[in-house]
This record gives structure tokens, C-alpha cells and sequence, in this order.
């Protein structure tokens, strides 16, 4: 038990003695302020959770490892949300506006925006309340905090999980399968 609490100092310590070398990577990586906030946070608590796996030596290039792969999970992410947002959107065409040609389109589109609608009914309020703020409102994340009055780290970990949740479910999977 003392060993893993010795590994753990170990990981916490080497997060913050290489934090500005992973803050510039991920920088080149991903070219967001925000995003290299949020994939930092995601590098730092994934390495606390795997830190029995690190071997001491290669603590440096280990997070280094993980921050890449959290980079690509994000970007991954961030491209389903945009086919899902982009459903969404489109989804909001007037039924009026449509020729016939446009009607299986627009059917689809209803049954896009009916998934979506229950999928963010089932997340948990504050979770829904994030990703309609980001998503549908175009809020960064610090605006978000600061309106609703909580820590950027809350709020990243809504949103963090939020995706996690809709992702579970069949309706938006069926979505992203399509």
C-alpha cells in the first residue's frame, strides 16, 4: 500500500515538473488553448489512475504517451460531435421549405433530432446543461463555468462524462454508426 502511494506522489509530482513540456506539445498537437487545458486535465488523471502501470524511468515519455492518445480520443470525440451537431442542425428544416425529392431526407432528419432530443432528456441535468451551453450555444468552457458558477474542472468533467453517457447510448450510437 505505501508503494502505490510512493508511485502516485511520483506521477502527481512528474505532472506538474513536465506540465509546461505536455502543455506544448499538446499544443502542436491541437492548436487550442481550451483543448490543451481539457487534454491536460485528461493526461493528469488518466496517469493518476493507471500509476501503478508506470515504470519510473520512463515516467516522461509514459505521459507524453498518454497525452497523444488522450489528444486523439479528444479529436475523435470532437469529430463525432460535429456529424452530430451537424445532424441536429440540419434537422431543423422546415417541413414547408421540402420538395418531394427532399422527403426521405427529412424523415431521417426527424427521427436524427427525435434520437438526439431523448439521448440529452436521459443525461443528467448538469451534464445536459453543459453540452447544451457548449454544443448549441457555442460557449467556451470557461464562459460556461463562470456562468454557472462553478470551477473549469466541473465543468470539464460534466462535459467529459456527458460525452461518455451519450455515447453509451443506443440512440446516439445508432447515429454515429450511420
Amino acid at each position: 500500500m505505501a508503494h502505490d502511494a510512493e508511485i502516485r506522489n511520483l506521477v502527481e509530482q512528474a505532472c506538474v515538473e513536465f506540465e509546461r513540456d505536455l502543455r506544448a506539445f499538446l499544443w502542436g498537437v491541437l492548436r487550442d488553448e481550451h483543448l490543451v487545458d481539457e487534454v491536460f486535465q485528461r493526461t493528469v488523471i488518466k496517469a493518476i489512475e493507471a500509476c501503478s502501470a508506470v515504470n519510473p524511468q520512463t515516467i516522461r515519455g509514459w505521459l507524453f504517451k498518454i497525452a497523444l492518445n488522450e489528444a486523439r480520443e479528444l479529436k475523435r470525440g470532437m469529430s463525432r460531435r460535429i456529424r452530430l451537431q451537424k445532424a441536429v442542425w440540419e434537422s431543423n428544416a422546415s417541413a414547408l421549405e421540402l420538395d418531394s425529392a427532399d422527403g426521405l431526407q427529412f424523415i431521417i432528419s426527424v427521427e436524427e433530432e427525435d434520437a438526439v432530443r431523448i439521448a440529452l432528456a436521459r443525461l443528467d441535468q448538469n451534464y445536459r446543461e453543459v453540452v447544451i451551453r457548449r454544443v448549441q450555444k457555442g460557449q467556451t468552457f470557461a464562459t460556461i463555468a463562470a456562468e454557472m458558477n462553478k470551477p473549469l474542472g466541473t465543468i470539464l468533467t460534466w462535459m467529459r462524462r456527458a460525452l461518455i453517457d451519450l455515447r453509451d447510448m443506443n440512440e446516439v450510437r445508432r447515429l454515429s454508426d450511420e
